[in-house]
Protein backbone atom coordinates (compact mmCIF):
# COMPACT_ATOMS: atom_id res chain seq x y z
CA UNK A 1 0.00 0.00 0.00
CA UNK A 2 1.21 3.73 -0.73
CA UNK A 3 1.16 6.30 2.04
CA UNK A 4 -1.88 7.53 -0.36
CA UNK A 5 -4.40 4.88 1.83
CA UNK A 6 -6.22 8.17 3.63
CA UNK A 7 -7.37 9.21 0.14
CA UNK A 8 -10.95 7.04 0.40
CA UNK A 9 -12.69 8.30 3.39
CA UNK A 10 -16.62 8.82 4.53
CA UNK A 11 -15.28 12.31 3.97
CA UNK A 12 -14.96 11.70 0.66
CA UNK A 13 -17.71 9.86 -0.20
CA UNK A 14 -16.98 7.81 -3.53
CA UNK A 15 -19.35 5.94 -6.01
CA UNK A 16 -18.67 2.71 -6.63
CA UNK A 17 -20.14 -0.06 -9.15
CA UNK A 18 -20.93 -3.20 -8.27
CA UNK A 19 -21.21 -5.80 -11.26
CA UNK A 20 -22.54 -9.37 -10.91
CA UNK A 21 -23.64 -11.67 -13.08
CA UNK A 22 -28.12 -11.87 -13.30
CA UNK A 23 -28.90 -15.26 -15.48
CA UNK A 24 -31.80 -17.81 -14.81
CA UNK A 25 -30.03 -20.21 -12.67
CA UNK A 26 -30.75 -21.78 -8.98
CA UNK A 27 -27.04 -23.09 -8.82
CA UNK A 28 -25.48 -22.06 -5.70
CA UNK A 29 -22.58 -20.69 -7.04
CA UNK A 30 -24.30 -18.72 -9.19
CA UNK A 31 -26.26 -16.84 -7.04
CA UNK A 32 -23.34 -16.50 -4.53
CA UNK A 33 -22.35 -13.13 -6.35
CA UNK A 34 -25.33 -11.50 -6.11
CA UNK A 35 -25.42 -12.64 -2.20
CA UNK A 36 -21.62 -11.34 -2.12
CA UNK A 37 -22.83 -7.88 -4.02
CA UNK A 38 -25.91 -7.04 -0.92
CA UNK A 39 -22.76 -7.60 1.84
CA UNK A 40 -20.30 -6.00 -0.23
CA UNK A 41 -22.59 -2.85 -0.69
CA UNK A 42 -23.95 -2.66 2.94
CA UNK A 43 -20.19 -2.38 4.12
CA UNK A 44 -19.85 0.34 1.49
CA UNK A 45 -22.34 2.42 3.06
CA UNK A 46 -21.86 2.28 6.21
CA UNK A 47 -18.50 3.46 5.50
CA UNK A 48 -20.50 6.84 3.66
CA UNK A 49 -19.94 5.50 0.33
CA UNK A 50 -22.50 4.77 -2.56
CA UNK A 51 -23.03 1.62 -3.69
CA UNK A 52 -24.59 1.41 -7.51
CA UNK A 53 -25.93 -2.55 -8.23
CA UNK A 54 -24.81 -3.21 -11.88
CA UNK A 55 -26.56 -6.99 -13.40
CA UNK A 56 -24.21 -8.09 -16.09
CA UNK A 57 -26.79 -10.69 -18.57
CA UNK A 58 -26.19 -12.89 -21.20
CA UNK A 59 -27.91 -10.69 -23.31
CA UNK A 60 -26.07 -7.23 -22.56
CA UNK A 61 -22.47 -9.38 -21.88
CA UNK A 62 -22.85 -10.22 -25.91
CA UNK A 63 -22.25 -6.59 -26.93
CA UNK A 64 -19.38 -4.76 -25.94
CA UNK A 65 -21.07 -1.27 -26.24
CA UNK A 66 -23.69 -2.01 -23.94
CA UNK A 67 -21.62 -3.39 -21.43
CA UNK A 68 -19.08 -0.05 -21.49
CA UNK A 69 -22.37 1.81 -21.40
CA UNK A 70 -23.86 -0.13 -18.59
CA UNK A 71 -20.14 0.43 -16.83
CA UNK A 72 -20.13 4.56 -17.49
CA UNK A 73 -24.01 4.72 -16.55
CA UNK A 74 -23.05 4.17 -12.90
CA UNK A 75 -20.64 7.33 -13.46
CA UNK A 76 -18.82 5.56 -10.54
CA UNK A 77 -14.76 6.28 -9.60
CA UNK A 78 -14.47 2.35 -8.85
CA UNK A 79 -15.48 -0.94 -9.90
CA UNK A 80 -16.04 -3.62 -7.61
CA UNK A 81 -15.47 -6.66 -9.41
CA UNK A 82 -18.13 -9.20 -8.33
CA UNK A 83 -18.64 -10.61 -12.20
CA UNK A 84 -17.29 -14.58 -11.51
CA UNK A 85 -18.86 -15.44 -15.36
CA UNK A 86 -21.98 -17.64 -16.30
CA UNK A 87 -22.93 -20.66 -15.17
CA UNK A 88 -22.28 -22.38 -18.48
CA UNK A 89 -19.04 -19.87 -20.00
CA UNK A 90 -16.68 -19.82 -16.92
CA UNK A 91 -14.69 -17.80 -19.96
CA UNK A 92 -17.17 -15.11 -19.85
CA UNK A 93 -15.09 -13.63 -16.81
CA UNK A 94 -11.96 -12.58 -17.86
CA UNK A 95 -13.94 -11.38 -20.96
CA UNK A 96 -15.99 -9.13 -18.84
CA UNK A 97 -12.63 -8.01 -17.19
CA UNK A 98 -11.47 -7.21 -20.60
CA UNK A 99 -14.46 -4.85 -21.15
CA UNK A 100 -13.89 -3.40 -17.87
CA UNK A 101 -10.06 -2.38 -18.57
CA UNK A 102 -10.98 -0.79 -22.05
CA UNK A 103 -13.58 1.94 -19.58
CA UNK A 104 -10.14 2.64 -17.53
CA UNK A 105 -12.25 2.87 -14.51
CA UNK A 106 -10.02 1.63 -11.35
CA UNK A 107 -11.26 -1.73 -10.75
CA UNK A 108 -10.80 -4.03 -7.46
CA UNK A 109 -9.15 -7.94 -8.19
CA UNK A 110 -7.48 -9.15 -10.97
CA UNK A 111 -6.71 -7.82 -15.15
CA UNK A 112 -8.00 -9.80 -16.98
CA UNK A 113 -5.04 -12.31 -17.91
CA UNK A 114 -4.50 -13.33 -14.67
CA UNK A 115 -8.33 -14.41 -14.75
CA UNK A 116 -7.52 -16.27 -17.86
CA UNK A 117 -4.67 -17.71 -16.64
CA UNK A 118 -5.85 -18.89 -13.78
CA UNK A 119 -8.77 -20.66 -15.39
CA UNK A 120 -7.17 -22.63 -17.36
CA UNK A 121 -5.52 -25.74 -15.16
CA UNK A 122 -3.46 -26.51 -17.84
CA UNK A 123 -1.91 -23.55 -17.98
CA UNK A 124 -1.33 -22.24 -14.53
CA UNK A 125 0.19 -25.52 -13.77
CA UNK A 126 2.53 -25.05 -16.45
CA UNK A 127 3.87 -21.49 -15.30
CA UNK A 128 4.04 -22.30 -11.64
CA UNK A 129 6.30 -25.65 -12.79
CA UNK A 130 8.35 -23.22 -14.97
CA UNK A 131 8.76 -21.16 -11.63
CA UNK A 132 10.18 -23.89 -9.38
CA UNK A 133 6.99 -24.05 -7.73
CA UNK A 134 5.52 -27.78 -6.99
CA UNK A 135 2.42 -28.80 -8.57
CA UNK A 136 1.04 -32.19 -8.54
CA UNK A 137 1.87 -34.52 -11.66
CA UNK A 138 -0.84 -34.75 -14.29
CA UNK A 139 -2.25 -34.99 -17.44
CA UNK A 140 -4.59 -33.03 -19.36
CA UNK A 141 -7.06 -34.60 -21.46
CA UNK A 142 -9.63 -33.69 -23.81
CA UNK A 143 -12.46 -35.58 -25.95
CA UNK A 144 -10.10 -38.17 -28.16
CA UNK A 145 -7.02 -38.19 -26.46
CA UNK A 146 -4.56 -41.04 -26.78
CA UNK A 147 -5.78 -43.34 -24.52
CA UNK A 148 -2.21 -44.87 -23.96
CA UNK A 149 -1.93 -41.64 -21.48
CA UNK A 150 -4.04 -42.95 -18.76
CA UNK A 151 -1.27 -45.99 -18.97
CA UNK A 152 1.47 -43.61 -17.46
CA UNK A 153 -0.63 -42.92 -14.67
CA UNK A 154 -0.62 -44.18 -11.09
CA UNK A 155 -3.64 -44.06 -8.25
CA UNK A 156 -4.94 -42.71 -6.14
CA UNK A 157 -5.68 -40.08 -9.25
CA UNK A 158 -7.85 -36.94 -8.52
CA UNK A 159 -9.70 -36.01 -11.94
CA UNK A 160 -10.92 -32.24 -12.15
CA UNK A 161 -12.43 -29.87 -14.96
CA UNK A 162 -9.70 -27.95 -16.81
CA UNK A 163 -11.76 -24.65 -17.59
CA UNK A 164 -14.00 -24.45 -14.02
CA UNK A 165 -14.09 -22.72 -10.50
CA UNK A 166 -15.89 -22.95 -7.58
CA UNK A 167 -15.46 -27.25 -7.40
CA UNK A 168 -17.79 -27.31 -10.20
CA UNK A 169 -17.56 -31.16 -11.12
CA UNK A 170 -15.83 -31.74 -8.69
CA UNK A 171 -17.50 -34.68 -6.80
CA UNK A 172 -17.04 -38.00 -4.90
CA UNK A 173 -16.09 -39.81 -8.24
CA UNK A 174 -13.67 -37.15 -8.73
CA UNK A 175 -11.33 -39.80 -6.32
CA UNK A 176 -9.96 -42.75 -8.45
CA UNK A 177 -8.43 -45.41 -6.52
CA UNK A 178 -8.77 -48.31 -8.48
CA UNK A 179 -7.20 -48.40 -12.44
CA UNK A 180 -9.98 -50.37 -13.22
CA UNK A 181 -12.31 -47.28 -13.07
CA UNK A 182 -9.76 -44.66 -14.29
CA UNK A 183 -11.10 -44.40 -18.45
CA UNK A 184 -14.83 -44.82 -17.59
CA UNK A 185 -14.65 -41.59 -15.14
CA UNK A 186 -12.39 -39.61 -17.30
CA UNK A 187 -15.03 -40.54 -19.98
CA UNK A 188 -17.84 -39.73 -17.46
CA UNK A 189 -16.18 -36.03 -16.16
CA UNK A 190 -15.36 -35.05 -20.58
CA UNK A 191 -18.69 -36.13 -21.46
CA UNK A 192 -19.99 -33.15 -18.97
CA UNK A 193 -16.63 -31.06 -19.74
CA UNK A 194 -15.55 -31.24 -23.68
CA UNK A 195 -13.15 -28.64 -22.78
CA UNK A 196 -11.20 -31.28 -21.04
CA UNK A 197 -10.09 -32.26 -17.52
CA UNK A 198 -6.84 -32.43 -15.32
CA UNK A 199 -6.18 -35.79 -13.96
CA UNK A 200 -3.40 -35.50 -11.73
CA UNK A 201 -1.94 -37.72 -8.54
CA UNK A 202 -4.11 -37.14 -5.34
CA UNK A 203 -2.30 -35.79 -2.32
CA UNK A 204 -3.54 -37.69 0.74
CA UNK A 205 -2.41 -34.81 3.73
CA UNK A 206 -3.36 -31.79 5.06
CA UNK A 207 -5.48 -29.20 2.75
CA UNK A 208 -3.63 -25.27 3.66
CA UNK A 209 -5.42 -21.94 2.11
CA UNK A 210 -3.82 -18.94 2.01
CA UNK A 211 -5.59 -15.60 1.81
CA UNK A 212 -3.40 -12.75 0.26
CA UNK A 213 -4.13 -8.83 -0.54
CA UNK A 214 -1.49 -6.70 -2.41
CA UNK A 215 -0.01 -6.11 -5.44
CA UNK A 216 3.23 -7.61 -5.02
CA UNK A 217 4.33 -7.72 -2.67
CA UNK A 218 1.23 -9.36 -0.69
CA UNK A 219 0.64 -8.93 2.57
CA UNK A 220 -0.48 -13.13 3.54
CA UNK A 221 -3.93 -12.42 5.73
CA UNK A 222 -4.41 -16.28 6.93
CA UNK A 223 -3.47 -19.55 6.73
CA UNK A 224 -5.78 -22.20 6.88
CA UNK A 225 -5.87 -25.99 7.44
CA UNK A 226 -8.35 -28.94 6.95
CA UNK A 227 -6.79 -31.98 8.29
CA UNK A 228 -9.30 -34.52 6.99
CA UNK A 229 -8.42 -37.61 8.90
CA UNK A 230 -8.57 -35.64 11.93
CA UNK A 231 -11.63 -34.22 11.44
CA UNK A 232 -13.21 -37.99 10.47
CA UNK A 233 -14.75 -36.38 6.89
CA UNK A 234 -16.29 -38.02 4.88
CA UNK A 235 -14.12 -37.31 1.86
CA UNK A 236 -10.76 -36.41 1.71
CA UNK A 237 -11.58 -33.45 -0.25
CA UNK A 238 -13.61 -30.92 -0.92
CA UNK A 239 -16.66 -31.20 -3.18
CA UNK A 240 -19.23 -29.19 -4.87
CA UNK A 241 -21.37 -29.66 -2.89
CA UNK A 242 -19.16 -29.17 0.68
CA UNK A 243 -18.66 -25.46 -0.56
CA UNK A 244 -22.57 -24.78 -2.04
CA UNK A 245 -25.12 -27.55 -0.45
CA UNK A 246 -26.15 -26.85 3.30
CA UNK A 247 -27.29 -30.63 3.42
CA UNK A 248 -23.36 -31.53 2.32
CA UNK A 249 -21.82 -33.55 5.35
CA UNK A 250 -18.86 -31.59 4.74
CA UNK A 251 -21.11 -27.99 4.20
CA UNK A 252 -19.97 -27.48 8.08
CA UNK A 253 -16.54 -28.10 7.93
CA UNK A 254 -14.39 -24.99 9.30
CA UNK A 255 -11.04 -24.87 8.28
CA UNK A 256 -8.36 -24.04 11.46
CA UNK A 257 -5.64 -21.32 11.61
CA UNK A 258 -2.62 -23.21 10.37
CA UNK A 259 0.41 -23.48 12.62
CA UNK A 260 4.06 -24.16 12.81
CA UNK A 261 6.50 -24.84 9.96
CA UNK A 262 3.78 -25.54 7.29
CA UNK A 263 2.16 -22.57 7.46
CA UNK A 264 5.63 -20.08 6.87
CA UNK A 265 5.84 -22.68 3.86
CA UNK A 266 2.24 -22.26 3.13
CA UNK A 267 2.54 -18.60 3.04
CA UNK A 268 5.95 -18.71 1.45
CA UNK A 269 4.51 -20.66 -1.74
CA UNK A 270 1.18 -18.71 -2.10
CA UNK A 271 3.14 -15.51 -2.30
CA UNK A 272 5.71 -17.32 -4.82
CA UNK A 273 2.52 -18.77 -6.91
CA UNK A 274 1.07 -15.36 -7.04
CA UNK A 275 3.86 -13.24 -8.33
CA UNK A 276 4.81 -16.41 -10.74
CA UNK A 277 0.68 -15.88 -12.11
CA UNK A 278 1.08 -11.69 -12.09
CA UNK A 279 -1.99 -11.93 -9.61
CA UNK A 280 -3.15 -8.46 -8.31
CA UNK A 281 -5.57 -7.32 -5.29
CA UNK A 282 -6.91 -10.34 -3.47
CA UNK A 283 -6.10 -13.49 -3.66
CA UNK A 284 -6.53 -17.19 -2.73
CA UNK A 285 -4.44 -20.34 -3.38
CA UNK A 286 -5.00 -23.86 -2.11
CA UNK A 287 -1.96 -26.48 -1.34
CA UNK A 288 -2.48 -29.85 -0.54
CA UNK A 289 0.40 -31.76 1.84
CA UNK A 290 2.23 -35.24 1.20
CA UNK A 291 5.22 -36.46 3.00
CA UNK A 292 5.38 -33.27 4.83
CA UNK A 293 5.93 -31.46 1.61
CA UNK A 294 3.28 -28.75 0.05
CA UNK A 295 2.14 -28.37 -3.32
CA UNK A 296 -0.25 -25.42 -5.04
CA UNK A 297 -3.10 -27.44 -6.26
CA UNK A 298 -4.98 -23.74 -7.20
CA UNK A 299 -4.96 -19.98 -7.38
CA UNK A 300 -8.45 -18.83 -7.27
CA UNK A 301 -7.83 -15.15 -8.51
CA UNK A 302 -11.27 -14.59 -7.84
CA UNK A 303 -12.46 -15.38 -4.84
CA UNK A 304 -15.70 -16.03 -3.11
CA UNK A 305 -16.83 -12.32 -1.31
CA UNK A 306 -19.59 -13.23 0.55
CA UNK A 307 -19.80 -12.81 4.39
CA UNK A 308 -19.44 -16.25 5.34
CA UNK A 309 -16.70 -17.34 2.68
CA UNK A 310 -13.28 -18.37 3.54
CA UNK A 311 -11.71 -14.87 2.19
CA UNK A 312 -13.74 -12.48 4.49
CA UNK A 313 -13.03 -15.42 7.46
CA UNK A 314 -9.49 -15.43 6.88
CA UNK A 315 -9.22 -11.42 6.79
CA UNK A 316 -10.99 -11.14 10.62
CA UNK A 317 -9.42 -13.76 11.83
CA UNK A 318 -6.00 -12.39 10.77
CA UNK A 319 -7.28 -8.55 12.60
CA UNK A 320 -9.22 -6.89 9.66
CA UNK A 321 -12.83 -5.86 10.18
CA UNK A 322 -14.92 -5.77 7.06
CA UNK A 323 -14.67 -2.52 6.56
CA UNK A 324 -10.93 -3.12 6.63
CA UNK A 325 -11.06 -5.54 3.98
CA UNK A 326 -13.32 -3.35 1.75
CA UNK A 327 -11.32 -0.48 2.10
CA UNK A 328 -7.71 -2.08 1.31
CA UNK A 329 -9.21 -3.65 -1.73
CA UNK A 330 -10.86 -0.29 -2.74
CA UNK A 331 -7.42 1.27 -2.49
CA UNK A 332 -5.51 -0.78 -4.32
CA UNK A 333 -7.56 -1.05 -7.19
CA UNK A 334 -6.29 3.50 -7.38
CA UNK A 335 -2.89 2.07 -6.54
CA UNK A 336 -3.24 0.00 -9.85
CA UNK A 337 -4.56 2.36 -11.82
CA UNK A 338 -3.02 5.29 -11.33
CA UNK A 339 -0.45 5.23 -8.30
CA UNK A 340 -2.96 4.85 -5.16
CA UNK A 341 -4.20 8.45 -5.68
CA UNK A 342 -7.99 8.92 -5.73
CA UNK A 343 -8.16 11.79 -7.93
CA UNK A 344 -11.20 13.78 -8.66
Amino acid sequence: MTSSSQTISPERPLTVALPAALECSSRADVTDALRSRSFISSVLEAKGHIPVPLDITPAILRSRSRTAELLRSAEARCIFNLFEGFGEDSGTEHFFRSLVEETGIPCTGNPSHVLRTCLSKEMSCRILRDAGIPVPDGVSLRPGFNHEMLAKLRPPLFIKPLLEDGSVGVDPASLVTDRSELESVVSSKLSLFPGGVRVESFLPGREFSVACIGNDPYDIREVSVIDYEREGASLPFLDYGSKWDGESPLYALVPKKAEGALRYSAAKLAAAAGKALGCRGYFRVDLRERDGRLFVIDVNPNPDVAPDGGFFRQCRESGLSDEETVHTLLELAFEEHHGGTYRE
